[in-house]
């Protein structure tokens, strides 16, 4: 699969074209996505995506949004679906190009489509001015088609990554994961601690979130770690390690029976189901003592996840 942000070079192949900012790949999402990618494989052309960069400014709608995964994630989801190109510029280089030229300069010309899709609510062009009823009125003389594709619901409600978003930080993972597809996972290099918990025979791996990610709510989780194509099962704290008196954010993982350096590692870890809030404790040794209650109860749960 090819990322690309060339906006000018004609595409040797027709295109079938999912279109949307994809904040986040939820199932709503992927099903524009995967509607692409068939009807590409049925008519014999090239599944592509065209969407924004997270980086710099973002449409008015968008402002203020935190990510539900990182560009390599959603890149890597992507490509899990089936698609060969994400168009992907830099949405200050598209804010003030008209409708008009947008279709007939852009996704006539250069990306060489034949069919679109996208969600009910899609907007383009200047201001968002645009909507499917427009792209449908541009597109037709152009002998292009647009399949605009229903809100797929979760529990009698629209998915959206606002909704999503509310829910991690709720710390609702498990109606989360519902909507995303998957588990709300951080995939992020493990950096050094202080390597107190190392004493404590409860070796962890810290990692720090990235800007303008989406922070889960502050306490405990049931998670999973992958290293090396295996599946561990962990204990994650989100938060500020108060009994260590500490004030930075970071998601720290005691992975179970786990033995191993993994410093400088980029690791995925999945958080699965809030289990307690943060807490502070009167000593270091009843924190332990708390953590290791936690990993039995992960034990007796993890099959539960398998």
């Amino acid at each position: 699969m090819v990322v690309s942000q060339d906006l000018l070079t004609p595409r040797s192949r027709p295109s079938a074209v999912a279109l949307g900012f994809f904040d986040g790949v939820h199932i709503g999402h992927r099903a524009v996505i995967s509607a692409a990618v068939e009807t590409a494989r049925r008519e014999g052309l090239s599944p592509r995506v065209f969407t924004f960069s997270p980086v710099g400014l973002a449409p008015a709608s968008k402002n203020g949004l935190t990510l539900l995964q990182t560009e390599e994630q959603k890149d890597a989801v992507l490509a899990g679906l089936g698609v060969e190109e994400i168009v992907c510029p830099l949405f200050a280089d598209f804010c003030s190009m008209s409708p008009e030229g947008f279709v007939r300069g852009f996704l006539r010309d250069v990306l060489r489509a034949k069919v679109l899709f996208c969600g009910f609510n899609y907007h383009f062009g200047k201001g968002g001015s645009a909507g499917v009823e427009e792209l449908r009125n541009l597109c037709t003389p152009e002998g292009i088609r647009v399949e605009a594709l229903p809100p797929v619901l979760w529990q009698d409600e629209v998915v959206s990554s606002t909704r999503i978003r509310a829910c991690i930080r709720e710390g609702e993972m498990e109606a989360a994961a519902a909507m995303l597809g998957g588990p709300f996972t951080l995939t992020a290099p493990v950096v050094h601690g202080k390597g107190l918990a190392r004493t404590l025979s409860w070796p962890t791996i810290n990692q720090l979130f990235p800007p303008d990610f989406t922070i889960p709510r502050r306490g405990v989780y049931h998670s999973h770690v992958l290293i090396e194509g295996r599946v561990w099962d962990g204990v994650t704290n989100v938060g500020v390690k108060p009994t260590l008196h500490e004030t930075n954010l970071t998601m720290e993982t005691y992975i179970l029976d786990y033995e191993g350096d993994l410093y400088g590692r980029t690791l995925p870890v999945s958080l699965l189901r809030f289990m307690r809030p943060e807490a502070r404790f009167d000593s270091v040794e009843a924190l332990s003592q708390r953590i290791l209650a936690d990993a039995d109860i992960v034990r007796q749960d993890s099959a539960r996840w398998r």
